[in-house]
């Protein structure tokens, strides 16, 4: 089970961007999604910040902060969605009022760079959020992922969260999940926004990088104890990689890597950053057998 917290007809949701902002051609697309929350029943807010103008940084690092902690302090809105990806969601973590997420415990909603956000709340709010992107609403896929998204959050199934996966190794894994984009997880390395891998189920995937770069961040990984520590290990898509072929070379590593503990490792095709992916929540005890 999810507990996430449903959504109603009428109730107020926000759309952000605490990485690098849109495009403004992504307009055209945003606008149709605010228009699908509303067929749904929902009234939308959006950040004043959602747009880039003429470089990837979308204001003060404070004011891109304001505009979050916003959104968490309002009452009226019920849950977020960010829209953003890249390079900067990092940048804001030192002005995140993560008291009033605690406090407010609101759904929370993104993916690749937000893996930094969402794995921040954990670790110093103790709140679990979503790896999920909602633009997937309005891309290829979008009628399924219409479907999903409004029988989870409306209806109250876990329709969004229930993936397919297959064993790389093992038959049972439990324990709350952190990890996401491989790239943006490890830069809270040395930060006091790193969750703890000890007894967590970690799910790694990325949209770039190839083999050599795939390994190397692993062995990071390896050289930290997250996977002498950790009670499982979910693979998502890594979308280069799969692209030239190279899954099975990053597989046989990992498996080499954690041999001797014989880490349990699943593998899931519906989790990532294709816009047919499901979602995972963050911070909350998942169990596959």
């Amino acid at each position: 089970m999810t507990n996430m917290p449903l959504l109603a007809r009428g109730n107020r949701v926000a759309i952000t961007a605490c990485s690098d902002g849109r495009r403004p051609e992504a307009r055209v697309k945003i606008d149709e999604l605010i228009a699908l929350f509303r067929e749904f029943g929902l009234e939308v807010v959006t950040a004043t910040d959602l747009y880039r103008a003429n470089t990837y940084m979308i204001g003060a690092l404070q004011e891109r902060a304001t505009e979050i902690n916003k959104m968490f302090h309002d009452d009226s809105i019920n849950a977020i969605f960010d829209v953003s990806g890249g390079d900067a969601a990092n940048q804001i973590l030192e002005y995140i009022d993560f008291q009033a997420i605690g406090k407010t415990r609101k759904p929370f909603f993104g993916i690749s760079d937000l893996s930094v956000m969402l794995n921040a709340m954990y670790k110093v709010s103790g709140v679990g959020s979503y790896h999920y992107q909602v633009m997937n609403l309005v891309h290829e896929h979008q009628e399924a992922q219409r479907q999903l998204l409004y029988d989870t959050l409306i209806k109250g199934t876990d329709d969004l969260f229930n993936f397919d996966y297959s064993w790389i190794r093992g038959q049972h894994m439990a324990g709350a999940v952190v990890g996401g984009n491989i790239r943006c997880f490890l830069k809270l390395v040395g930060t006091p926004y790193f969750p703890d891998c000890k007894d967590h189920v970690i799910f790694l995937e990325s949209f770039g990088g190839r083999a050599h770069r795939t390994v190397s961040l692993l062995s990071q990984m390896e050289q930290m104890g997250c996977f002498s520590q950790c009670a499982g290990l979910i693979l998502g898509t890594f979308t280069e990689l799969e692209q030239h072929g190279e899954f099975q070379v990053v597989e046989d590593f990992i498996k080499e890597l954690t041999e001797k503990r014989q880490l349990p490792i699943a593998r899931t095709k519906e989790l990532g950053h294709g816009n047919d992916s499901k979602a995972i929540q963050f911070g909350t005890n998942i169990v596959l057998q």
